[in-house]
C-alpha cells in the first residue's frame, strides 16, 4: 500500500487535516463530519479523554477538566510574562513543573493527573491520526505538521516531540503563512514574479508574509508575527467587558466561578462570530446571577471595535513593519491574500484595505482550511507515493532577523544575516591571543546593530579543555546553522584536540514580544550614524586589547625588565574592557601612548604575533 503523506494544521483554536491525492486537495472530515476539530480535550472525572466539539460542550459541566489553548503553552516557560498575564483566563490549573516549563493539573478517578503541553498536543494529534486513517481506510505515519513563523526552537523540537509519540514522522514543520500562499498559488494562475503578502489571524497566533511566486518556487521575502496574538485575544477583550458589565450593573463577580468563565467565553466566540455579519450581537445568560435568572446583554459592531482597537491596530503596525523591513512598497503588492478565521471581522478587512489605498483583498481561499490544504500540497511534494504525483514548488523561507556572536569589545560579529534562505549556515574561526587561552566563551545573538548589548540575546556558547598553544595557532570554528525546520544549532570545534560542542538555540522568540524585535530593525535604520561611530571606537578598542596581550606574552617570553612599560600595558589593557564609546577620545589618546611606549621595544626584541597597525 502506498505511504501517503498528510498535512495537518495543528491550530491553537482548531486543527484541520488534509490530503493530496490524485490532483485534488481533500479535507478529512472528522468522526463527525465536521472538516474542522477543535483542540480541546475534556478529561471526565471518571477517566477517559473526549476530543473536539463534543469535550467543549463536556466541560461546561466541570470547566477545570477542559483543557484548551495548549499550542499558546508549548515551548514556554511558566514564569513567561505571556503565561502569568494570562493564567486568570484559564479555568485550569496550570503550574511549573520539571525545568520551569508549565504543567497542567486534572483530577481524575479521585487521583490528579498531570499532563504537559507537548503531551496535550500528543493527544490531540493521535486523535487525528484515527481521523486520517479512517477516512483513506491506511495506516498513516508521515505527516507535514504546520507552525506559526515566529516558533521559536524549543516550541518546534515540542511540536515534533509530539508528532513522534503520537506516531508521526514529520517531514517538514511548515510555516502557517507559507503554506497558505502554497494552497493560493495552486489554486490560481499566477504569473511569474508575482508578489503577495498573507495576512494570517489565525485563534492564537498572528502572522504575516511577503512571498515571490518565480518559474519554479516561492520565496518568502520576509516573514512578521505575534505568536500571542489572534481570536482568542479578541474573545478575551469581549469577556472584560461582558465581566464588567455584570460586576457593574449586577454586583456579579464572574471571575471567581470558573464554571461560569467557561459559558461566557462561549458566548464570547459566538458574538464575536456574529458580529462578522451583523451590527450587533445579544448575549443572553441564563441561571448564572443570583436573582437574575435571565440576561440579556447587547454588544454592538462598535463596542467590540472599541474594545479590541489596539490589537487591530497591533496587526497593522506589525504588517507595516514587514513591508519596511523587506523594503517593498505597498504598491509592489499585487495580492493581499487572508487566512485564518479572525479575518472574517469587517473591521480587520477595512483596515488593511485602507492601509493599501482601498485595495480589494483577496478571499479565495478558505480560512479555517488553507493552511491544512498548503501542507498538503508540500506533504504531497515529499511524498514518494504515485498517488501523490505533483509538479514540484520549491519552498523558500528566510531568517527573519541577522544572527551571529560577540566578538571582542562587545561587537556583533554576524554569521547569518537577515533574509538569508533557509536552510541557512555561516561559520567564523576564533584564533588564540595568547597561550593561556585554552577555552572560548562567546554569546549568540539576534537583531542588527552592531553593539551586541542592543541586540537579543540568544544563549552562550563554550568549549574548553582546548591544549596551550602560541598565539594565533589555537583554531576554534564556531558555526551557526538552522535546519528546514527552522531549529538552530550553535557549534564550536578545534580539530587538534578534537573537541566539540554544539547546543541548540531558543532564537525565534522569548520574552520580548514580536513588535519590540521588529523595533530593532527600525531602531538600526534610525541609529545608523551611532553605530558606525561604536564600530570606528571598537576598531581601535580590539586593536589595542589585542596588541597589548601580545606585547605582555612576548614581553614575558623574552623576561624583559621594563617594569614601569610592563605595568602600563596591564594596566590599560584592563581598563579597555570596561571603556565604553563616549570615551573615545581617552581610547585614541591611549592609542598614542603605546606607540609611543612599545612600539620602540617590539622592534627592538623582535617581537612576534602582533596585530598589524591600523
Amino acid at each position: 500500500m502506498d505511504d501517503i503523506v498528510i498535512g495537518i494544521d495543528l491550530g491553537t483554536t482548531t486543527s484541520c487535516i488534509s490530503v493530496y491525492a490524485k490532483g485534488r486537495i481533500r479535507i478529512l472530515e472528522n468522526d463527525r463530519g465536521a472538516r474542522v476539530t477543535p483542540s480541546f480535550i475534556y478529561f471526565p472525572p471518571e477517566g477517559g479523554t473526549v476530543i473536539g466539539e463534543y469535550a467543549k460542550t463536556m466541560s461546561l459541566q466541570k470547566p477545570e477538566n477542559g483543557i484548551y489553548k495548549m499550542k499558546r503553552l508549548i515551548g514556554r516557560q511558566f514564569d513567561d510574562t505571556y503565561i502569568q498575564k494570562t493564567l486568570e483566563y484559564f479555568p485550569f490549573v496550570i503550574t511549573s513543573g520539571i525545568s520551569n516549563f508549565p504543567v497542567i493539573y486534572v483530577k481524575q478517578n479521585n487521583t490528579t493527573i498531570q499532563k504537559t503541553p507537548q503531551q496535550l498536543c500528543t493527544i490531540i494529534l493521535q486523535e487525528l491520526k484515527k481521523y486520517a486513517e479512517a477516512k483513506l481506510n491506511q495506516i498513516v505515519n508521515k505527516v507535514v505538521i504546520t507552525v506559526p513563523a515566529y516558533f521559536n526552537v524549543t516550541q518546534r523540537e515540542v511540536t515534533l516531540a509530539a508528532a513522534k509519540d503520537a506516531g508521526f514522522t514529520v517531514l517538514k514543520l511548515l510555516n502557517e503563512p507559507t503554506a497558505a500562499a502554497l494552497a493560493y498559488y495552486f489554486d490560481n494562475d499566477i504569473t511569474e514574479n508575482h508578489i503577495s503578502l498573507v495576512y494570517d489571524l489565525g485563534g492564537g497566533t498572528f502572522d504575516v508574509a511577503i512571498l515571490q511566486k518565480k518559474a519554479d518556487n516561492v520565496e518568502v521575502l520576509c516573514v512578521d508575527g505575534d505568536c500571542q496574538l489572534g481570536g482568542h485575544d479578541l474573545d478575551n477583550c469581549i469577556l472584560n467587558y461582558i465581566v464588567e458589565v455584570l460586576r457593574k450593573d449586577y454586583r456579579y463577580n464572574a471571575k471567581i466561578d470558573p464554571g461560569a468563565k467557561r459559558r461566557l467565553r462561549n458566548k464570547c466566540e459566538e458574538a464575536k462570530k456574529d458580529l462578522s455579519s451583523a451590527n450587533k450581537a445579544l448575549i443572553t445568560i441564563n441561571g448564572m446571577v443570583p436573582k437574575h435568572p435571565r440576561i440579556i446583554i447587547t454588544l454592538t459592531r462598535s463596542v467590540f471595535e472599541e474594545k479590541a482597537s489596539k490589537l487591530f491596530k497591533k496587526t497593522i503596525d506589525i504588517l507595516h513593519n514587514c513591508l519596511v523591513e523587506s523594503k517593498i512598497s505597498k504598491q509592489s503588492i499585487q495580492e493581499v491574500i487572508l487566512c485564518g478565521g479572525s479575518t472574517r471581522i469587517p473591521k480587520i478587512q477595512k483596515m488593511i484595505s485602507d492601509y493599501f489605498g482601498g485595495k480589494q483583498l483577496n478571499n479565495s481561499i478558505h480560512p479555517d482550511e488553507c493552511v491544512a490544504e498548503g501542507a498538503a500540497l508540500q506533504a504531497a511534494m515529499l511524498s514518494t507515493s504515485k498517488k501523490q504525483d505533483i509538479e514540484l514548488l520549491e519552498m523558500v523561507d528566510v531568517v527573519p532577523l541577522s544572527l551571529g556572536f560577540g566578538r571582542l569589545g562587545r561587537e556583533m560579529l554576524v554569521i547569518i544575516r537577515r533574509n538569508t534562505k533557509i536552510p541557512a549556515k555561516g561559520s567564523q574561526i576564533f584564533i588564540n591571543r595568547d597561550e593561556s587561552h585554552t577555552s572560548f566563551s562567546t554569546g549568540i545573538y539576534e537583531g542588527e546593530r552592531t553593539d551586541v548589548r542592543k541586540n537579543r540575546y540568544l544563549g552562550k556558547l563554550s568549549i574548553d579543555g582546548l591544549l596551550p598553544a602560541p598565539p594565533e595557532q589555537l583554531r576554534v570554528t564556531f558555526t551557526l546553522n538552522i535546519d528546514s525546520n527552522g531549529i538552530l544549532t550553535a557549534k564550536a570545534e578545534e580539530r587538534l584536540s578534537n573537541m566539540v560542542k554544539e547546543v541548540k538555540v531558543n532564537y525565534t522568540r522569548g520574552d520580548k514580544s514580536e513588535f519590540e524585535i521588529k523595533n530593532s530593525l527600525l531602531a538600526a535604520v534610525e541609529n545608523q550614524e551611532t553605530d558606525k561611530k561604536f564600530t570606528k571606537f571598537v576598531r581601535i578598542k580590539q586593536y589595542l586589547i589585542q596588541y597589548l596581550i601580545r606585547f605582555l606574552y612576548n614581553f614575558d617570553k623574552q623576561k624583559l625588565h621594563y617594569k614601569s612599560i610592563k605595568i602600563f600595558c596591564e594596566k590599560t589593557r584592563y581598563d579597555l574592557y570596561d571603556m565604553e564609546v563616549e570615551q573615545e577620545e581617552r581610547v585614541k589618546n591611549l592609542y598614542e601612548e603605546v606607540k609611543v611606549k612599545c612600539y620602540a621595544i617590539a622592534k627592538k626584541h623582535k617581537f612576534v604575533y602582533l596585530p598589524k597597525e591600523l
